[in-house]
């Protein structure tokens, strides 16, 4: 993989890093660029040292978490 001189990444750009891997960019400016990868979680970069490549493979589909419904206690008699 090649620096990325000359190609420009986005905001919520899925692209592919040679350690993590699989990724999706939340931030990225001149300075730093942060990846939540698939499966290492989120990571900041030094965006003129990052090695990127696109990549057409998509996000993960992340479960809804379901909630439980709050049921009524049963109530007890205190004898």
């Amino acid at each position: 993989m090649a620096k990325n001189s000359g190609s420009t990444f986005a905001a919520n750009e899925r692209i592919n890093h040679s350690i993590y891997g699989l990724g999706t960019i939340s931030e990225i400016n001149d300075l730093h660029t942060v990846i939540e990868f698939d499966q290492n979680g989120r990571k900041k970069f030094v965006t003129s040292m990052v090695q990127l490549e696109r990549t057409s493979v998509p996000a993960p589909v992340v479960p809804t978490r379901r909630t439980r419904s709050k049921t009524a206690k049963p109530k007890t008699k205190d004898n």
